[in-house]
């Protein structure tokens, strides 16, 4: 037995030995095969670059929004009859927020010993980035030849504890594409303490993360551009072949670039696109401000308290406006939607599901006061629910996107918004026929519900808009 023991344990470290020099020649492989990739990129960064002229979508609008908005003097009482067709809502339950798990730090591998630290604020976050310092890397001129020049050199230094770092504050902070995106500028600026080195450490680190980017630039600036999945507005793009590239700034607007230089191959396996959709609330959950909320239903005063995080008001600022869908479809912060709908909920509570949505519309049309992007920005900017509790002023599309939040989440009924030439409202598919202004999507009856058109119940349309063709969003 003891001679049987003695073998195994023999046979046991040879067989670690071996696999432990496996493991060693299979890694040293997979160096040298990135070592090859990035030599030959940087190789083919050396050819012909092509001129690409900038163009950008102003707005997705038609027409200027209107300034002034149509008011029923007076509510509209629901008739006796029409409350009997609309059920009883039954209230869903209103999940507490948990706080978010801390992921624990990416512990420094042993082979890198003379690690640099940077630590730096991102919207309210103390963030602290342990990176390898590697070559000293200038940019004296811009040219194909300095940018192939920055990629060989940034390949030769150990930047995958870089990455882990940066994925795992992605996780920690439930940062989207554009939240990593300006995570990845600020890492890259703290380094180089210069925007043009900042964009290009961007494009190598997004590259390397697959992501489809590229540079341009021309004789004073380096642009990085990026394949985003829907449109944006108010951002400049180039279209290479089949593929539109948008610019990306760490303030999410730049309209006019002009012509640039820029190659058209790509990073092997960099192929993914950037979306800016907010599948998880990000956890920017700092210097947080609360507004006490007023309106009437019936005659009938009603106050609510909610509360807000003006660190994620900050980064909304930065945000690209982007397709409809984006906002629709975004997660809200635990925060503001346990304060909205704890508010509300008890105020729908034994209603009918017609009453409980006249209720919703009145708090949203009369609650915020209304101002055109235009007049408040001089700019187009569309709001999250949080951005609407913090700015003075919304307009059509904030309230509907606020009120969709609102009906799914305290109601449990499908929304969609509707696009006019110069104008967003909403639609309300109930469990029964409702009176009123209504249409007929993919199977579905929604009806026409406002959250702009001041007082106005579920089924009336703005005079204007009366006979007007729109878009549906999902």
């Amino acid at each position: 037995m003891k001679q049987l023991l003695f073998l195994i344990t023999i046979f046991s470290f040879t067989f670690a030995g071996e696999y432990e020099d496996w493991l060693k020649a299979q890694e040293s492989g997979f160096e040298q095969y990135k070592k090859t990739l990035d030599d030959e990129f940087a190789q083919m960064l050396k050819k012909e670059w092509e001129a690409f002229k900038s163009m950008y979508s102003p707005t997705p609008y038609k027409k200027p929004k209107p300034k002034k908005l149509p008011k029923i003097k007076k509510e509209i009482k629901i008739p006796k009859k029409e409350l009997k067709k609309s059920i009883i809502v039954k209230l869903r339950p209103i999940k507490e927020p948990r706080p978010k798990k801390v992921v624990k730090k990416v512990p420094k591998p042993k082979i890198e010993l003379d690690l640099n630290l940077i630590s730096f604020d991102f919207f309210s976050q103390n963030i602290n980035i342990n990176y390898n310092p590697g070559p000293v890397m200038t940019l004296q001129t811009i040219s194909k030849n300095s940018i192939s020049s920055f990629w060989k050199q940034i390949s030769k230094t150990k930047t995958d504890t870089l990455i882990d770092q940066i994925n795992n504050y992605e996780k920690s902070l439930n940062l989207n594409d554009w939240a990593k995106y300006l995570f990845v500028y600020k890492v890259g600026l703290n380094i180089y303490k210069n925007k043009n080195m900042a964009n290009l450490f961007s494009w190598f680190i997004l590259s390397k993360m697959g992501y489809d980017t590229k540079v341009g630039y021309n004789q004073n600036n380096i642009y990085l551009l990026a394949i985003i999945k829907h449109p944006l507005y108010q951002v400049a793009f180039f279209n290479l072949g089949n593929k539109r590239y948008y610019t990306l700034t760490p303030n999410g607007k730049i309209k006019r670039v002009g012509q640039i230089y820029t190659y058209k191959g790509n990073y092997p396996k960099a192929n993914k696109a950037l979306s800016f959709e907010l599948k998880n609330p990000i956890m920017l959950q700092k210097q947080l401000a609360s507004r006490t909320l007023k309106f009437k239903y019936l005659g009938k005063p009603h106050e609510l308290l909610a509360t807000y995080s003006k660190s994620l008001v900050d980064f909304y600022k930065t945000f690209p406006q982007s397709d409809y869908s984006i906002y629709f479809k975004a997660k809200i912060s635990p925060l503001s939607a346990k304060s909205l709908l704890t508010g509300l909920q008890p105020l729908i509570k034994g209603k009918t599901e017609l009453e409980a949505v006249n209720l919703l519309l009145r708090f949203v049309q009369t609650t915020f006061k209304y101002k055109t992007d235009d007049e408040q920005f001089a700019y187009e900017k569309v709001f999250f629910p949080e951005e609407t509790l913090f700015y003075p002023y919304s307009d059509c599309e904030d309230r509907s996107i606020i009120f969709s939040f609102l009906v799914k989440n305290l109601i449990g009924l499908d929304v969609v918004g509707l696009k006019y030439s110069d104008h967003l409202a909403t639609a309300v598919a109930f469990s029964t026929k409702i009176s009123g202004d209504s249409f007929i999507y993919k199977g579905k009856r929604y009806t026409i519900s406002d959250p702009t058109y001041i007082n106005a119940n579920a089924g009336m349309t703005m005079p204007q808009y009366k006979h007007s063709n729109f878009k549906v969003i999902r």
